[in-house]
């Protein structure tokens, strides 16, 4: 059921960068896979009633490291 609830949150997120500019762009896919690397990260990091922390710290962590590489890369085309 988690899993199911991260892949619709995941969606909601691609279907709202889409929203705002019209289309995809490779920052927004940047971020979104920096999103779900640290949050997997997080939750092989975590134990307990830790996990659900480690979880959203490495997916917050994950989204920044992953748009500040889409910048870069929108930057430098």
């Amino acid at each position: 059921m988690k899993k199911l609830l991260a892949i619709l949150m995941l969606g909601f997120f691609v279907v709202g960068c889409s929203a705002h500019t019209g289309t995809v762009t490779s920052r927004d896919l940047t971020t979104l896979g920096g999103c779900a690397v640290g949050g997997i990260a997080g939750s092989k990091i975590g134990s307990g009633s830790g996990k659900t922390t480690a979880i959203i710290v490495g997916t917050a962590l994950g989204c920044a490291a992953g748009d500040g590489i889409g910048k870069k890369y929108e930057n430098n085309q």
